[in-house]
């Protein structure tokens, strides 16, 4: 059973002077249980409108996604109780206080009276948000509005979570608290799907990725498996003493020397063996998030 399953999913939109745009083009997708998954791409990729058809906003074209083999089309009410969202645009209640916000939210999805007074306690001290319970929605500040957002996509608990750039517009020390929450939600079980233009953030959070350009999947898998694609094949290394007699290939770079790889384990064997004791430092050289995007995206 798949969390996920986007199954050959297209979405056309027609312009009033009746013209087809394909904003999503015959994209598959497939998330484990338990997994943090990154949906990446550049603006206009279809990533959002993807997301608003697993949300149940928009309808698919054709084919068709479930969350955890329910169809969001045809078992709409049942899936929106199992999916918690937080969208890019920042949409709060703005006349009501925050306790206010999150009560309401927490019955719209469910949540029993007896126990959304202490729900709200518990998301609020973990987005640490307690000390603005009274406080009316407007009055916060961009990154505490961002928090609210928070709040209300997982009063529910829901069992996947989809977060559409969460950290958008905060600073350095709210994204590394959302990044805390974001892995002990994973960690008790939550699902999540997570796009994001801070690359960084989805080397440091998902096992997998898929990469999505002009509506279409261009890669899809592992991140390491990915990274390793698209790194050099080289070897380099520094060392103690550099007046020595150099392996064939060896190629100086600044401090540093370079060796082609063919056989990871055999040239590494071969590079300590001849080297020894003189090696300072070593690594493999492999490709950044940055660089494979870069590299795919890019005409």
């Amino acid at each position: 059973m798949y969390s996920l399953n986007i199954s050959n999913v297209t979405k056309k939109f027609t312009s009033p002077t009746g013209k087809d745009f394909i904003a999503v083009d015959d994209v598959s997708l497939k998330i484990e249980p338990g997994k943090i998954y990154g949906l990446l791409g550049p603006n206009g990729a279809g990533k959002s409108t993807i997301i608003n058809m697993i949300s149940g906003i928009l309808l698919p074209t054709s084919g068709t996604i479930e969350v955890l083999e329910h169809d969001v089309v045809k078992e709409t009410e049942l899936t929106k109780q199992m999916i918690g969202i937080v969208p890019q645009e920042i949409v709060a209640e703005m006349a009501f206080t925050v306790e206010e916000v999150l009560y309401y939210f927490g019955g719209m999805y469910g949540v029993p009276k007896h126990e959304r007074r202490e729900r709200i306690q518990q998301v609020l001290k973990d987005l640490e948000l307690e000390d603005k319970i009274h406080e009316r929605a407007r009055t916060l500040s961009g990154g505490m509005k961002r928090r609210l957002m928070l709040a209300k996509a997982i009063l529910h608990k829901p069992v996947f979570l989809i977060l559409d750039e969460p950290t958008a517009g905060v600073d350095v020390s709210l994204r590394q608290k959302i990044w805390a929450l974001v892995r002990r939600l994973n960690a008790e079980g939550t699902t999540i799907l997570f796009t994001t233009h801070y690359l960084e953030e989805a080397e440091q959070l998902c096992e997998s990725i898929t990469l999505i350009n002009h509506g279409r999947v261009i890669k899809t898998g592992k991140l390491k498996d990915i990274q390793q694609e698209f790194s050099k094949n080289v070897i380099h290394f520094e060392l103690f003493d550099r007046n020595v007699a150099h392996l064939p290939g060896i190629k100086e770079i600044g401090v540093e020397y370079e060796m082609p790889i063919n056989d990871l384990t055999d040239d590494m064997t071969k590079l300590t063996n001849h080297y020894r004791g003189n090696i300072k430092g070593i690594r493999s050289e492999a490709a950044s998030l940055e660089q494979v995007f870069l590299k795919l995206t890019q005409p």
